[in-house]
């Protein structure tokens, strides 16, 4: 799992916290990594580094405005499967 998140719209005053969970357990989804990115920004878009993950891992991320105009956030991600041959 990986993908991409655009944080072009940004401007002065605006704040945004990204965050991923994994469940490790197959249950209980976990706190794995958080960023919080204020202002506009030099690079527009956050690259959420690849995952290799069990298939019961339950990824999440979550994008959440704490301040400023609300702003839309396009994004893209994408999951490849592997399988045992």
């Amino acid at each position: 799992m990986e993908g991409q998140i655009d944080v072009s719209q940004m401007a002065s005053g605006d704040s945004v916290v990204i965050k991923t969970y994994i469940a490790v357990d197959g249950a209980n989804q976990r706190l794995s990594d958080s960023v919080t990115l204020t202002g506009a920004q030099s690079i527009p878009i956050i690259r959420v580094l690849a995952h290799t993950l069990a298939y019961n891992a339950k990824f999440r991320v979550t994008v959440t405005q704490t301040a400023g105009t609300i702003r839309t956030f396009y994004y893209t991600f994408i999951t490849e499967v592997m399988e045992v041959i």
